[in-house]
């Protein structure tokens, strides 16, 4: 008897964590994921991973006909690491004041991230 494991939807926004960078990539919904090719056709690292506003992760090595599908590790990341992340990239990117970042939800805390890039 074969064992289905359960497709987990990815709960937007969520953000990119690439392995060897602080940097991070937000993205905002499916159908920034679905219409921007180089998020989707990116040949992801196999430590790379996308956390969605729940804090569920998802490995990016999964293809089909070339497109990346996120695909639920069962992992998740708390606030706390979240929030650390999102400092770091803070961090990278010059802002001051890193330390004090907060943020009472991850959804939050993902904002931090789309502020940031946007500057």
């Amino acid at each position: 008897m074969a064992i289905l494991r359960k497709h987990k939807l990815v709960i937007w926004p969520g953000i990119i964590k690439y392995s060897d960078d602080a940097e991070l990539d937000y993205i905002g919904n499916q159908s920034e994921w679905d219409n921007d090719a180089d998020l989707h056709s990116f040949e992801y690292a196999e430590n790379d991973f996308l956390i969605d506003s729940s804090g569920n992760i998802y490995s990016l090595t999964k293809r089909s006909n070339q497109y990346v599908i996120p695909e639920a590790n069962g992992d998740s990341m708390p606030l706390h690491e979240v929030l650390g992340i999102v400092k770091a990239h803070a961090a990278q990117k010059g802002s001051c004041c890193v330390a004090k970042l907060y943020a009472p939800t991850i959804r939050d805390a993902f904002k931090i991230v789309e502020s940031l890039n946007e500057t």
